[in-house]
């Protein structure tokens, strides 16, 4: 009911309610984070901003990702850089993280004069894909798993 509310910018008091009742229930980054966006829509911007700092310090590489890709989707191009770029010191062997730093690189080649002499992160977090896809295989094998299936 929390998302409906803060969707619909209505009975944002009751939103907030519920967003509590989820996280006493079980706190993660998901109802952190909507708590946050419920304050900000309620001008409550420092609550807002200590919601989701809390909600980020719960997040996983991969939520972290696609919170900064929802970020760029909003035309918040500086705050999902920082989100890649905090993810990658968080998570430095995580995929995601590299996806991010390639995202990262690109954003900012494309407003640099300087030309970047920066490895590519995609291609780190591609070889990391195969080599964690690799590994599935090579396990399901060894348990005489059929790895077609």
């Amino acid at each position: 009911m929390a998302n409906y509310y803060l969707a619909s910018k209505t009975n944002l008091d009751e939103a907030l309610k519920d967003e509590d009742q989820s996280i006493k229930t079980e706190e993660r980054f998901d109802n952190l984070l909507n708590k946050s966006l419920i304050l900000e829509a309620m001008g409550r911007k420092d609550d807002a901003t200590a919601a989701r700092n809390q909600a980020l310090e719960k997040a996983s590489a991969q939520q972290l990702y696609f919170y900064g890709r929802q970020l760029q989707g909003q035309k918040k191009q500086e705050r999902a850089f920082a989100i890649y770029r905090s993810n990658a010191k968080k998570f430095p062997d995580y995929w995601t993280s590299h996806v991010g730093l390639a995202r990262f690189y690109s954003g900012e080649r494309a407003t640099s004069t300087k030309p970047s002499r920066r490895c590519n992160p995609l291609s780190r977090a591609c070889r990391m894909m195969q080599q964690v896809n690799l590994e599935k295989y090579v396990k399901r094998l060894q348990s005489k798993d059929d790895i077609n299936r």
